[in-house]
This record gives structure tokens, C-alpha cells and sequence, in this order.
């Protein structure tokens, strides 16, 4: 049986994942990771390969999308496929990588737990930001997390190659899911990456283009944080995805 393994964002860990493990089909393999602490980027990637079997497919959100496209350029031969959950595109600004590595550095428990709280509204749809409980998740998820951690992928991810043209050169098959109101990485941007790789609709009616078809499905009502805003329907696209991949 194919595993799923899934790698969190930046300020997540293993267990953001929770939702959407618990959404999938149970009598699916699945598991979730902690993305280590290395601001090297191919360092980072190949400490990861080493907890992923051969034959896996690895679903990254964010920061856990550049590391698993980055995994499949380095390791092609552990994927049988491939998500990307409003996983960033191009490469950052030499200056603003620059930025976000120095506003990371030397943070204490507590300055890093006021950056991970701050500015919700923009990575949630709506008012979901504002909402105790969710604040509370990315409290834990950020405890969890932790400043040395959110240094280290700082650093890695301001050296991310430009992946415009990644989908359609994947080894294996390829979901993107965009969500409908993701100020980090812009939703349209989603939809003209994805196009601009021959994706073909999520519905029961996608063309496929063999073992190098590429999948967009949009997730509505939901921002960045889709994993842990819509965890169900992100299940529910992931397995429709993986069965009619298989079949």
C-alpha cells in the first residue's frame, strides 16, 4: 500500500496535519513529519528523505511544498506522487530573504511566539484569525515549532529555487491545491502556475497526461492555513486525486 506522508508550514508541526489525517481513509498509511531545523536547503531535504519510504507520496503545505519539490529533484525516486498545498512558486527577493533571515535570528520563546501570532487575518479567510481557538492551535503549533526551528527555515526557505516551470518536470504525478483567498501565496498566482503546467480540473471529468499529469483544485473559503481551516475538504481532494491517479 502507498504511503502518505505529510510535511507541515512554517510555524507548523506534525501534528497540524491532524485534521486531515483523521478526514483521510483509515485504511491508508499515513504520517505526518517535523521538518528539521537546518537552514540549508538541500541539507534539509536530505535529512527528510531519510524518513520517507520509496514509493511514497508526500503532500507539503508552504514552506513543506518547497521541500518536497525540492525532494523530488533530489531524491525522484522515493515519489509516487506529489502535493502541493498553496505551496510558494517563484524565488524570494534576495532582499527580503535577506530581511526575514535577520528578523528570525536570536529570538527569544516569547518574540518568536508574538511573531507567529501576529498578523493572522492575512494567512485565514475571513474572520477565522480572530477566533480563540485557532489562535490556540498556532500557539501550540508555534510552541512545538519553536524560534531555532523558525530560524533555520527562515534562511532555507529565501534560498528556494524559481519552481514556475516544476510541475510539468515532476518524476511523478502532481496535485496543486490553491485556496480561494490566500494572501501569501496569491490564488490567482496558483491558477496561472497550474495552467501554465497543463493542469487539468479536479472533477471526475480531468484529463490526464500519464505519469506526468498535473491536478488543480481550488479549496473555496479558505486562506493560506487550508490544512488546518478545511481539513476535510482538503482530504477529500487529496483521496479523489490519489484513487483516480492509482486507477
Amino acid at each position: 500500500m502507498t504511503s502518505l506522508v505529510f510535511l507541515p508550514g512554517l510555524h507548523g508541526d506534525a501534528q497540524s496535519w491532524d485534521p486531515t489525517l483523521r478526514a483521510l481513509p483509515e485504511r491508508w498509511n499515513t504520517t505526518a513529519l517535523d521538518l528539521p531545523a537546518e537552514p540549508d536547503l538541500d541539507a534539509l531535504v536530505d535529512e527528510t528523505a531519510r524518513q520517507i519510504a520509496t514509493g511514497s507520496v508526500v503532500v507539503g503545505h508552504s514552506l513543506g511544498g518547497v521541500v518536497a519539490m525540492h525532494l523530488a529533484e533530489r531524491h525522484p525516486s522515493l515519489l509516487a506522487g506529489l502535493v502541493l498545498v498553496t505551496a510558494p512558486v517563484g524565488a524570494e527577493d534576495p532582499d527580503a530573504a535577506a530581511a526575514r533571515a535577520a528578523r528570525a535570528t536570536d529570538l527569544s520563546p516569547g518574540e518568536y511566539e508574538e511573531i507567529a501570532l501576529d498578523g493572522m487575518e492575512a494567512v485565514y479567510y475571513g474572520d477565522r484569525g480572530h477566533d480563540p481557538q485557532v489562535r490556540a492551535e498556532r500557539l501550540r503549533a508555534a510552541r512545538g515549532y519553536g524560534p531555532e526551528r523558525f530560524a533555520a527555515h527562515s534562511v532555507a526557505l529565501g534560498a528556494r529555487p524559481d519552481r514556475s516551470t516544476f510541475p510539468a518536470q515532476a518524476p511523478c504525478p502532481v496535485l496543486i491545491v490553491g485556496a480561494s483567498h490566500d494572501q501569501v501565496v496569491p490564488t490567482e498566482e496558483q491558477r496561472r502556475w497550474a495552467e501554465a503546467n497543463g493542469a487539468g480540473g479536479g472533477g471526475a471529468g480531468a484529463s490526464s497526461k500519464g505519469a506526468q499529469a498535473v491536478t488543480y483544485v481550488e479549496i473555496p473559503e479558505t486562506g493560506h492555513m487550508l490544512p488546518v481551516e478545511t481539513p476535510e475538504e482538503l482530504a477529500t481532494a487529496i483521496s479523489d486525486w490519489w484513487r483516480r491517479t492509482e486507477a
